[in-house]
């Protein structure tokens, strides 16, 4: 059930989401479904939804092959660990570590491009790209929890496997 559901995520993002660009910013479903599952689902299945949602992404992309993953493992890995709890409320937690979560996923991106010879315009990247992004998807992940949570609840006692 994993796979058909996060390839659907990549289709969406991939179709209909890669259009969508206000002021450099653009919707990143697929991070947003990462990290919200991570937080709601612990780091172990933040972290398979990372790799198996990154490869599917990649596969429908044109970037290297194992970049996305790469940094959606990296964002997993933060959002699924419990030293945020004490942040407040759910939803401010969140908040947080969405704008965290998206600019460590697009350093790690960078990071990748970089080392594969990519050149890359750091300072746009990160204030005209990474920056903006960070905001808006922020913005959209308490809209993506609301789905993860209920699915979470209906796939508690049996997990969710691939």
């Amino acid at each position: 059930m994993t796979i058909p559901l996060l390839t659907g995520v990549a289709l969406t993002q991939s179709v209909w989401l890669s259009r969508v660009n206000l002021w450099g910013a653009r919707p990143d479903l697929m991070l947003l479904v990462v990290l919200v599952w991570a937080v709601v689902r612990g780091v172990d299945e933040g972290l398979m939804w990372g790799f198996v949602g990154g490869l599917v992404v990649d596969l429908l992309s044109g970037g290297p092959l194992g970049a996305t993953p790469l940094a959606l493992l990296a964002v997993a890995l933060l959002a699924g660990q419990p030293w945020g709890q004490g942040l407040g409320s759910s939803v401010a937690r969140l908040l947080f570590l969405a704008l965290v979560g998206v600019v460590v996923y697009h350093l790690v991106l960078l990071i990748v491009l970089a080392s594969m010879g990519y050149r890359v315009d750091w300072g746009f990247a990160l204030m005209r790209v990474a920056g903006p992004s960070a905001l808006l998807n922020a913005i959209l992940a308490p809209f993506v929890r609301q789905p993860l949570a209920w699915l979470e609840r209906r796939t508690r006692r049996e997990g969710f496997a691939l």
